[in-house]
């Protein structure tokens, strides 16, 4: 059996003990399996797209780059059970009396980086979709944000776009922290953050004054994506390798690579899980950004 190269990005420094357990795992089951990190999402899918990869754990913005690339034949083998019914939180200040959409007009709305599904993407499809006069600025640092702020006689909502990120399509959450420092400063009165970032301010009790007022139809996040002419039995053999780990989760090592990737098993993706990515391509090709551009 030849041996599958899989790309995965370097968001984080877990990455390299993730991608090694799972890459001895698969070895010792006799799957052969070797990984590439790139630095982007780009540059990864660059590479599948150019056959210097077989197998890319892409985000949900680069499985629909990858799409359209390929003409919508791009296939989508296994993802997270937690990268199902994903969805964007808008949130604010206790006490701000903002508890709904029409609730912020001439305000200050923070989105994340402009690759973040979960941080910007969304949100801005549906403030858009809310017919909401917005104005929408681009800042590259936190610090930018505070100014303008003495805008006191706008009456359309102003969006703050936090681009700390990009290239790592919200996978480091700065993006989303610099918006809750911002709403806790006082420079913004709201913004968007996903579920996940959501849950562990949560469980962390780190920022107590933090409410969400308003939580966006559920989508799909991550996925193994490969191109059209990707060999079926290597396919099923990469599938079921995955597949196997959720009978182990009493193995030690496997459950820790479960609780660093933030999973509590593997699903294979299915119509319904691909339906989960319609919205956000159509926030995509109406913000012009389906070309996967490096």
């Amino acid at each position: 059996m030849k041996t599958i190269l899989l790309g995965a990005v370097a968001y984080d420094a877990k990455v390299v003990p993730i991608w090694d357990i799972i890459r001895d795992y698969s070895n010792a089951k006799g799957c052969k399996l070797d990984y590439v990190l790139f630095s982007n999402y780009e540059r990864q899918v660059d590479a599948l797209l150019k056959g210097h990869i077989d197998i890319a754990w892409n985000t949900n913005v680069a499985w629909i780059r990858t799409l359209y690339a390929t003409n919508n034949q791009a296939k989508a083998l296994v993802m997270r059970d937690t990268d199902i019914d994903f969805t964007t939180k808008f949130v604010t200040k206790k006490g701000s009396g903002i508890k709904t959409l029409s609730d912020l007009r001439a305000k200050r709305f923070g989105l994340g980086s402009m690759d973040s599904a979960q941080a910007a993407i969304m949100g801005l499809y549906y403030l858009q979709h809310e017919s909401l006069d917005v104005q929408l600025q681009e800042f590259n640092s936190p610090d930018e944000c505070g100014r303008g702020r003495s805008d006191e006689n706008r009456t359309n909502l102003a969006l703050i776009r936090h681009n700390s990120d990009v290239g790592k399509h919200g996978d480091t959450g700065r993006s989303e922290f610099d918006i809750l420092d911002s709403i806790k400063r006082g420079v913004l009165d709201a913004g968007s953050i996903g579920s996940s970032t959501w849950i562990r301010i949560l469980q962390e009790g780190s920022y107590p004054d933090i409410e969400s007022f308003w939580t966006s139809p559920g989508y799909c996040h991550c996925n193994f994506s490969v191109m059209p002419d990707f060999d079926t039995k290597l396919a099923e053999s990469f599938t079921q390798m995955l597949l196997s780990q959720n009978t182990q989760k009493d193995n030690p090592i496997i459950a820790k690579m479960m609780q660093m990737e933030g999973l509590n098993q593997w699903v294979v993706v299915g119509e319904k899980e691909l339906r989960g990515y319609d919205v956000l391509y159509q926030a995509m090709r109406e913000q012009n950004l389906l070309d996967n551009t490096l």
